[in-house]
C-alpha cells in the first residue's frame, strides 16, 4: 500500500494507518478516534468471527449513521461482505467513503438514507450501530430498529453526559442544542436492560477530544442476538 494514496484528499475524518495509509487528520477527530477505534475494532472482529463458522465465510455488516464509512471498512478487511455503511449524509462526511474505499483496495456500499426510516429485519449478520444514538430524540426506537435490522450481533457506540451518572437522567434535546438527547452512562445501560437485549460485554470511558462535558462519556456495547 503505498502511504501517501489519500494525500491529495486533504485533512480526513478518520485517520487510515491499520490500512498502510499516512493521511492527515482532521485535529478534532484524533483523539476521540484513539479512544473509541480499540474497543470498536475488538467488538467488530469479534463478531464477525464469532457469526463465520468456516474460514470462507463472510458475514454480512452494516454500520448505521456510517459518516465517512471508516468502521465500514475495518469490517470488509476483516472479512465482512457486503459490508454496507447507511447514513443521511447531512454534514457531507459521506461524500468521499467510495473513493477512500476503493483507493484502499475495499469494497464497501454507502446508502445515503435515514437510520430513522429503517424497517428492515434480520437483513445484517452484524450491525454497527456507532455514534448516531445521540443525535436523534427518539433513541429507543432507533436502537429496536437497528437490533431488528440484525441477524446476529448489534454493536453499540453513543455520546453520553460526563457531568453526572445519575441513573433516571435523560433529556431531549441535548443540553444546549436544538436536537438530540443525552444520557448519563447508568441511565443508557438501564435503558438497553430494560428492553431485554443480552449485553455481552459493555465499556465506558471519556472522550477527551470533545470540550464539552456533556459529549465526554461514550458508552460500548456488544449485544447478542437471542
Amino acid at each position: 500500500m503505498d502511504p501517501h494514496v489519500l494525500d491529495d484528499l486533504g485533512p480526513l475524518y478518520h485517520s487510515y494507518r491499520l490500512f498502510g495509509a499516512a493521511n492527515k487528520q482532521l485535529e478534532q477527530f484524533r483523539i476521540n478516534q484513539i479512544c473509541k477505534e480499540a474497543i470498536l475494532l475488538g467488538y467488530i472482529s469479534l463478531a464477525i468471527g464469532k457469526t463465520r463458522e468456516q474460514y470462507f465465510d463472510a458475514p454480512s455488516f452494516c454500520e448505521l449513521f456510517c459518516a465517512d464509512g471508516y468502521y465500514t471498512m475495518l469490517a470488509n478487511f476483516i472479512g465482512a461482505s457486503p459490508a454496507v455503511g447507511i447514513d443521511n449524509n447531512r454534514d457531507g462526511w459521506s461524500d468521499r467513503m467510495l473513493d477512500i474505499a476503493q483507493r484502499l483496495n475495499l469494497r464497501v456500499q454507502f446508502e445515503q438514507r435515514d437510520v430513522q426510516t429503517i424497517n428492515e429485519h434480520n437483513a445484517y449478520d452484524v450491525v454497527a450501530n456507532i455514534g448516531g444514538l445521540y443525535h436523534v430524540e427518539n433513541p429507543i426506537e432507533v436502537l429496536r430498529k437497528s437490533y431488528n435490522l440484525a441477524r446476529r450481533y448489534l454493536i453499540v457506540q453513543t455520546v453520553v453526559t460526563g457531568a453526572n451518572n445519575d441513573p433516571d437522567y435523560f433529556v431531549s434535546p441535548a443540553p444546549g442544542l436544538t436536537f438530540g438527547c443525552r444520557y448519563s452512562p447508568q441511565s443508557f445501560v438501564n435503558m438497553v436492560q430494560s428492553e431485554g437485549y443480552r449485553i455481552l460485554d459493555a465499556e465506558f470511558n471519556h472522550l477527551a477530544g470533545n470540550p464539552d462535558v456533556e459529549d465526554q462519556g461514550s458508552v460500548y456495547m456488544l449485544i447478542q442476538k437471542v
